[in-house]
């Protein structure tokens, strides 16, 4: 154990030494000014540092200390780089460090992520990327005189434990060489992701104060809470076991509906966007039904006392309601008697209503005295004469009448004269029997017979 100890160190003082080479080297390449640049780092505590002390990447030093200042409650301190340090990004951090146990401090910068933004010459780093290292005599401040005795106390149990069995605490040591090893292997793999543990401890850190707020309190029900169900757990561990047993089945049963889902969801696709029109005028739609409520309110308002007297009205029909109920057989049988009549009528609807149409025009003529009937006759000659012999029809020239055709003397029947139609008549004012002159006679004639 004593030879690689000296290993270790001389190990760990060429990695710091090649970090640094690097960090010099990118700083050289990605220089911004021959000059160098000035940044600031404020600090809830800068003491013990005083202007002239050195800044250090990776153990090398790359600027110094040219300012301290307190602005605002805080240490406002001025670190001029050298080139060889730049660029330095805005997610950089800075931790005061002592260099021995003297007192003299330096500050340590980690420059950040090359993915961050370049911060500029001038540019400041908030207080929450900056901290300090605790110091020796921090701890051993701490250290009050109970829990000097104490530590004394265990110092002296551990050697006289540990006294005689040397060679037991040397095979210990070398079998935990291997653990040893892995651990410093666990170290190398969290230092290469130290931002992403910073992070998460950042992330933490508000978790962590709020469990710890209260004294305590609800941490300690966060705790009873899942000794509850690790309790429950336990004590159903059956059917916890069923349940796991199951959860395969169950899985595959919820992918193949998920599948189903996924077909249903294209199919509903197009669907959707058929009705992304419609879906743009809601607003437009929404806007006239607000507008309809607020003309409707109104009407609304004032339909109380119609719905009042609606409801008075259908209170004094209920009786008749009811007296309808009880007719109803009577008028069912009524209806059932009239529907022979009904089917005629509408069978020969036709003919009624030009029975009705042409009763109508009979009796709806008047003249000067009264209503008069006026009836429409087809007269033939036969119901005319009788059996009296008519004449045939007179043949144009030229034409010989039909085969067949008796040809029978015209009967000279005697017309009778009707005063003032014809004839000899008595002299009146104007020579007709009637007293009326011509222009009036043909006029009732014409009222007599249909004329308008």
């Amino acid at each position: 154990m004593k030879m690689k100890t000296p290993r270790v160190r001389i190990v760990g003082l060429l990695a710091a030494v090649i970090v640094g080479t690097t960090a010099g080297a990118t700083g050289i390449a990605n220089k911004g000014s021959s000059d160098g640049a000035t940044i600031y780092a404020e600090f809830s505590d800068a003491s013990p540092l005083i202007v002239g002390n050195d800044v250090q990447v990776g153990g090398v030093k790359v600027g110094q200390i040219e300012s301290i200042e307190v602005q605002d409650g805080r240490a406002r301190v001025g670190l001029h780089l050298d080139p060889k340090a730049l660029p330095v990004h805005t997610d950089a951090r800075t931790t005061i460090r002592p260099v021995s146990l003297l007192g003299e401090r330096f500050v340590a910068l980690e420059r950040g992520t090359p993915s961050a933004p370049v911060i500029a010459d001038g540019g400041v780093l908030p207080v929450q990327q900056t901290g300090r290292a605790t110091d020796l005599d921090e701890v051993l401040n701490t250290v009050d005189k109970p829990t000097g005795r104490a530590l004394a106390v265990l110092v002296t149990t551990l050697g006289e434990g540990v006294r005689g069995q040397g060679k037991d605490v040397d095979a210990a040591v070398q079998a935990l060489s291997p653990a040893m090893k892995d651990t410093g292997s666990l170290v190398h793999v969290l230092n290469e992701q130290n931002a992403l543990l910073t992070s998460l401890v950042d992330r933490t850190q508000p978790v962590a104060s709020a469990l710890a707020s209260d004294d305590g309190r609800k941490l300690d029900g966060l705790v009873g809470s899942t000794d509850q169900v690790l309790g429950a757990v336990a004590a159903n561990q059956r059917a916890v076991d069923s349940s796991l047993a199951q959860l395969p089945g169950t899985l595959s049963a919820a992918r193949a509906a998920l599948s189903d889902v996924s077909g249903v969801a294209e199919q509903t696709t197009p669907t959707l966007e058929s009705m992304r029109p419609t879906t743009n005028n809601l607003n437009a739609i929404s806007g006239e039904l607000q507008r309809f409520a607020d003309s409707a309110d109104p009407a609304l308002a004032s339909a109380q006392p119609v719905l009042q007297r609606a409801q008075e009205l259908l209170d004094q029909a209920a009786p008749v309601v009811r007296e309808l109920e009880a007719a109803g057989p009577d008028l069912r049988g009524t209806a059932g008697s009239l529907r022979p009549i009904g089917t005629a009528l509408t069978s020969n609807l036709g003919n009624v209503l030009d029975f009705i149409r042409f009763w109508a025009l009979t009796t709806n003529g008047h003249d000067g005295l009264s209503h008069y009937f006026r009836a429409h006759l087809v007269v033939s000659p036969e119901t005319a004469l009788g059996p009296a012999p008519v004449a045939p029809p007179a043949v144009p020239p030229g034409l010989t009448p039909p085969p067949g055709l008796p040809q029978l003397p015209l009967r000279q029947l005697p017309l009778p004269q009707l005063p003032g139609l014809g004839g000899s008549q008595p002299a009146g004012s104007d020579g007709g029997a009637t007293g009326l002159t011509a222009d009036q006679e043909r006029s009732m004639l014409d009222h007599l017979v249909g004329g308008q």
